[in-house]
């Protein structure tokens, strides 16, 4: 086979590869935007936005979660609590 012809013929590979590609249902979800939300990946518990926002330490989000039902006395799987999370021992 020539140097031509094999070139000719991995471009037509990768076309066709490109080509399934964006067919697929994983190009469909790395666009970003899943099908449904019950098909996203991810789904974090609102104790877990919670205890985020506690130790990201945004005042605002966690006044918001307060106000929208979120428990204060939740605690992450070592025990600690938001309040341990906002302490000055807690950051390294």
């Amino acid at each position: 086979m020539s140097l031509d012809n094999r070139n000719t013929s991995a471009q037509f590979k990768r076309a066709e590869q490109l080509k399934r590609w964006e067919e697929s249902d994983m190009a469909k979800q790395a666009s970003g935007i899943p099908k449904s939300p019950s098909l996203r990946r991810i789904q974090f518990t609102p104790g877990c936005i919670f205890l985020a926002a506690c130790d990201a330490g945004d005042k605002d989000e966690v006044e918001y979660l307060l106000q929208d039902g979120a428990d204060i006395d939740t605690a992450n799987v070592d025990g600690l609590t938001a309040l341990h999370q906002c302490s000055p021992t807690h950051h390294h």
